[in-house]
C-alpha cells in the first residue's frame, strides 16, 4: 500500500513537472516567435529607411545640379541676348552705310543734310544702345546676386519662420497648460468660496438658533425663579427633616456642607440668602413702616440689587453647565472613538488569535511528525538490536553445531558401521552448514539492496538445516535446540524481508525527490531564459519605437525639403517669365526702333518722288 501511494504521489509530481515545463516551452516558442517577427520588421524598417536617407541625398543632389543648371542657362540666355543685340546694330549700320552709299551721287545737298544728321541721331542712339546694354549686363549681374542673395535670405528666413513656428507652438502649449492650470484653481477657488459661503450660512444659522435658545433659557430662567425659590425651600426643609437635629446642629451641619462645596455654589447660596434676607427686610418694612417710604425703598432697591446678582450667578452657572455639557459631549465622542478603535483592535486580536491557533496547530502537527520519526527512528534502533541479538544467536548456532558434531564423532566411534554410511553425508552437510554460516551477511546499511544470491543461499541453508533436523531428530536431544535456533532465523529473514521492502520504499522516494529536484532546477532555468526573453523583447521594442521615431522624423524633414524645392521651382518659374517679358519688351523697343528707322529711310525717298 505504501509503495502505490509513494509511486502514485511521485507520478501527480511528475506530470504537474512536465505540464508546466511544457507550458514553459509553449511559452519560450511564442516569445521566440514574437521576437524573430519583430527582428524581422526591424529589420524591414532599418532597410527602408536606409533607402528613404539614399533618396533623399540623390534628391539634394539633383536639386543642386538643377539650380546649377538653371543658372548656366541664364547666363546663356543673357549672352545671347547681347550677341543678337550686337549683331542687329551691325545689320543695321551695315545698312545705313549701303543705303549712303547708293544715294549719293544722284540726293540732294538737303537730303545729303537730313541724312548726316539721321546719322548723328543714329550714332548718337547707338551709343545710348551700348551704354543700356552695359548696364542691361550690369543689372542682369546685380539681379544675379540679388537672386542668389534672395534665396539665401529667403532660406535663412525660412529657417527662421519655422523655428519661430515650434516657439510659437512651445508657447501654445504652455499657454492652453497655464490657462488649464489657471481653470482649475479657480474652479477649485470657486469651489472653496462655496463652501465658505454654506459653511457660514450654517454657522449664521446655528448663531441665529443659539440666540433663540439664549432667550428662550433666559426667559425660562426669569420665569423658573420662583420656582427654584420654592424648590430650594423645600430642599433645605427636607434636609432638616432627614437630618433630624437642632437648630445648632442644623446650623453646624450646614456650615460644614457649605465647607464641601466648591466657591461658586457658595456664591450663589450666599447670593440667595441675601436675596432672602433683603426680601424678609422688606417685607417687614412694608408691614411694620408703613409710614416711611425712603426705607421700603431702599430695602427694595437693595433687593432687586441683589436679584440682578443672583441672576448673574446663574447666568454663569448655566455657561458652565452647557460648556460642561460640551466637554461631556467631547467625552462621549472620544469613548465612542476609543471604543471603535478597541473593536478594531479586538478584530486584529482575533485573527492574531486565530493565526495563533493555526500556527499551534502546525506546530502540533510539527510534534506529531517530529514523534513519527523518533518512533521511526526508535524502530530503526530496535531492528539494530535486533540484528546483534541475531549475531549473537547465529553465533549460538554455530556452538551448538560444533557441539552436535562432537556428539556425532563419539556416536561413530561406537558404531563403525553408521559412521561409514552416514559420516561422509553429515561431514558434507555440515561443512554446506559451515559455508552458508560463513556466507550469510546481514545488511546493515539501508541504502544498499540485499542481493539475490543470498536470498538463494538463505533459503539453501534453511532446507539444508531442516533436513538435518529431520535426520538428526531421533539420535539426540541437541537437534531440538538447533531447530529452535533455526526457526528463529527463518522469523528473522521474514523480518529481514520486511527491513529490504522498507529500504526499497526509501530508495524509491529518494530517486523521485532527486527527479523532483531537477525538475524544479529546470523550470527555474527555463523561468530565467523566459526572464531574460522578455528583457530583450522590451530591449527590442523600444529599439523599434526609436526607429519609428527616426523615421518619422526623416519622413517630415522629406517633406519640408519638397515644399522648399517646389517654392524654389516656383520662384525659378518666375523670375524666367520675368526675363521673358523683359526680353519681349527689349524685342518690341528694338521693332518700334526699326520702324523709325524704315520711317526715316522712307521719308526722303518720298519727298524725291
Amino acid at each position: 500500500m505504501s509503495e502505490g501511494r509513494i509511486s502514485a504521489s511521485a507520478s501527480l509530481q511528475s506530470s504537474v513537472g512536465v505540464t508546466s515545463a511544457e507550458e514553459l516551452a509553449e511559452k519560450y516558442q511564442k516569445l521566440f516567435s514574437e521576437f524573430s517577427r519583430i527582428k524581422a520588421q526591424h529589420s524591414v524598417l532599418k532597410k527602408a529607411v536606409r533607402k528613404e536617407q539614399v533618396t533623399n541625398a540623390s534628391l539634394q543632389e539633383d536639386c543642386k545640379a538643377k539650380e546649377q543648371e538653371l543658372r548656366a542657362s541664364h547666363q546663356q540666355l543673357d549672352l545671347l541676348n547681347f550677341h543678337n543685340e550686337r549683331l542687329t546694330k551691325r545689320i543695321q549700320s551695315l545698312q545705313d552705310s549701303g543705303n549712303a552709299k547708293l544715294s549719293t551721287g544722284w540726293l540732294l545737298g538737303s537730303t545729303k543734310k537730313e541724312i548726316e544728321k539721321l546719322k548723328a541721331s543714329l550714332d548718337a542712339r547707338s551709343i545710348d544702345l551700348t551704354r543700356k546694354i552695359e548696364e542691361n549686363e550690369k543689372l542682369h549681374k546685380e539681379l544675379y546676386e540679388v537672386n542668389s542673395l534672395y534665396t539665401q535670405h529667403v532660406n535663412v528666413l525660412q529657417s527662421n519662420i519655422s523655428e519661430l513656428e515650434k516657439k510659437k507652438e512651445e508657447l501654445q502649449l504652455e499657454l492652453t497648460r497655464s490657462h488649464m492650470a489657471s481653470e482649475e484653481a479657480l474652479s477649485t477657488m470657486r469651489l472653496e468660496k462655496r463652501e465658505v459661503e454654506a459653511k457660514l450660512e450654517e454657522t449664521r444659522r446655528e448663531l441665529q438658533l443659539t440666540n433663540a435658545l439664549m432667550e428662550k433659557n433666559e426667559q425660562k430662567l426669569k420665569e423658573d425663579d420662583d420656582v427654584l425659590r420654592a424648590e430650594l425651600n423645600a430642599l433645605r426643609q427636607t434636609l432638616l427633616i432627614n437630618l433630624g437635629l437642632a437648630d445648632g446642629a442644623q446650623s453646624e451641619q450646614l456650615n460644614t456642607l457649605s465647607e464641601k462645596m466648591d466657591s461658586e455654589s457658595n456664591e450663589i447660596i450666599e447670593s440667595f440668602r441675601l436675596l432672602q434676607n433683603n426680601t424678609r427686610e422688606y417685607l417687614n418694612s412694608l408691614k411694620e413702616n408703613k409710614e416711611n417710604p425712603d426705607l421700603s425703598y431702599e430695602l427694595s432697591l437693595k433687593v432687586k440689587n441683589s436679584s440682578q446678582v443672583w441672576q448673574k450667578n446663574l447666568q454663569n452657572l448655566a455657561i458652565k453647565f452647557t460648556s460642561a455639557q460640551s466637554k461631556i459631549s467631547e467625552l462621549t465622542t472620544k469613548n465612542e472613538f476609543l471604543v471603535k478603535v478597541n473593536e478594531t483592535d479586538s478584530s486584529k486580536v482575533s485573527d492574531l488569535e486565530a493565526k495563533i491557533s493555526r500556527l499551534r496547530e502546525e506546530l502540533d502537527k510539527l510534534k506529531v511528525s517530529s514523534q513519527d520519526l523518533n518512533n521511526n527512528n526508535n524502530n530503526i534502533s530496535l531492528s539494530e538490536q535486533s540484528s546483534t541479538k541475531l549475531n549473537n544467536s547465529v553465533g549460538n548456532s554455530k556452538l551448538n553445531s560444533n557441539e552436535f558434531n562432537e556428539s556425532i564423532l563419539k556416536s561413530a566411534s561406537q558404531s563403525d558401521e553408521v559412521k561409514e554410511e552416514s559420516g561422509p553425508s553429515k561431514i558434507f552437510d555440515d561443512q554446506n552448514e559451515s559455508d552458508d554460516e560463513e556466507k550469510f551477511v546481514y545488511p546493515v546499511n539501508p541504502s544498499i539492496e540485499p542481493p539475490v544470491n543470498e536470498n538463494k543461499e538463505s533459503t539453501a541453508q534453511a532446507a539444508s538445516a531442516k533436513s538435518t533436523l529431520a535426520d538428526d531428530d531421533d539420535n539426540n536431544a541437541t537437534g531440538n535446540g538447533i531447530a529452535a535456533s533455526f526457526l528463529a532465523l527463518e522469523r528473522d529473514m521474514s523480518g529481514r524481508k520486511d527491513d529490504d521492502a522498507k529500504q526499497r520504499e526509501n530508495l524509491i522516494k529518494k530517486h523521485y525527490e532527486c527527479k523532483i529536484t531537477q525538475l524544479t532546477e529546470q523550470l527555474q532555468l527555463a523561468d530565467g531564459k523566459a526572464t531574460r526573453f522578455y528583457k530583450a523583447l522590451e530591449t527590442m521594442q523600444s529599439r523599434l519605437a526609436i526607429a519609428e521615431s527616426k523615421n518619422a522624423k526623416l519622413q517630415k524633414e522629406l517633406a519640408k525639403s519638397n515644399e522648399i524645392f517646389a517654392e524654389e521651382r516656383k520662384n525659378h518659374e518666375k523670375s524666367i517669365e520675368t526675363m521673358q517679358k523683359y526680353m519681349t519688351e527689349l524685342s518690341d523697343d528694338k521693332a518700334k526702333l526699326t520702324n523709325q528707322l524704315n520711317q526715316l529711310k522712307a521719308g526722303p525717298s518720298n519727298r524725291a518722288m
